[in-house]
């Protein structure tokens, strides 16, 4: 059965992405949106734009665009604002769906759209264009939920501690529940295609793990990296090390127990999170 595309992070490094170790039908379908997208992009956004991320899974998916690549380097809190079109994997369309620099993230839920501006408000775009505020606060790691009726998120706990975060699930009526909210980090969460499992990355323990919870708030349970603490990892890993992905957007369910998502640099895993078992996924279609 082929694979459900899993939203790729496309900056300029995308081209000098670790190839060797990348499942070759993700590669040809990232090169594909490349092709497409450039060359639209420096048509609707001028020759210094550049897109740097795709949000979504299936055919039609978001992606931010950049008003130019920055000259120095940002940190991670600096990430630039972005305008947003959309991306029909199969006609290789190209629309503009805003194209205000000032979104942090864009995701499909259903036949709309939400949208994450700079300050953390989530709005909610619908098909007949009125938008209507959903919930602020919000971190980031938008995932929406298979029937589009909800999303998941990191939520924003403290304001004057930027990385004590929580994960959440927000409703279309703008009702925000928080499903875990341990010491630190909890972020990139993503939920199963039947609307009831919920994982996510925690740093509770010092080593970013995958925990698992439900939409209703079960006591979070670890599931990768049990007994390992920060200073085993100096030195480089030790064997049994399972990487966090690199975001909520690189992440895809293969069925509702088993999770694909890419941990940076091309290298895609499985995580079964009902045992946590958890491997490198080298294969696909060749």
């Amino acid at each position: 059965m082929k694979k459900p595309f899993l939203a790729l992070t496309a900056l300029l490094a995308t081209q000098a992405l670790a190839a060797d170790i990348m499942n070759p039908a993700d590669l040809r379908r990232v090169t594909k949106a490349r092709e497409r997208l450039v060359p639209a992009v420096a048509k609707e956004f001028g020759p210094k734009a550049r897109f740097i991320h795709l949000f979504g899974q299936g055919r039609v998916m978001l992606a931010g665009v950049v008003a130019e690549i920055p000259e120095q380097p940002l940190g991670t809190d600096e990430l630039p604002l972005l305008a947003i079109v959309q991306y029909d994997e199969v006609t290789g369309a190209v629309r503009v769906v805003d194209r205000a620099f000032k979104y942090r993230e864009a995701r499909s839920v259903g036949q709309d759209v939400a949208l994450l501006d700079g300050e953390g408000n989530l709005r909610l775009r619908e098909a007949n264009s009125r938008e209507r505020l959903l919930a602020r606060g919000v971190g980031g790691d938008l995932f929406p939920t298979a029937k589009g009726d909800a999303l998941v998120a990191t939520l924003q706990t403290s304001t004057s501690h930027k990385h004590e975060t929580s994960v959440g699930i927000i409703d279309l009526k703008g009702q925000v529940k928080v499903l875990a909210d341990g010491p630190g980090v909890d972020a990139t969460p993503s939920i199963s295609p039947d609307g009831r499992t919920v994982i996510f990355v925690s740093g509770r323990t010092t080593v970013a793990s995958f925990y698992v919870t439900d939409v209703d708030g079960a006591e979070p349970r670890q599931l990768t990296n049990v007994g390992l603490e920060n200073w085993m990892l100096f030195g480089g890993p030790p064997k049994e090390f399972v990487p966090p992905p690199v975001s909520s957007h690189h992440m895809e369910w293969l069925s509702n127990d088993v999770l694909r998502y890419n941990a940076g640099g091309g290298a895609f895993w499985t995580l079964n999170v009902r045992t946590g078992a958890a491997a490198p996924d080298l294969g696909g279609d060749k």
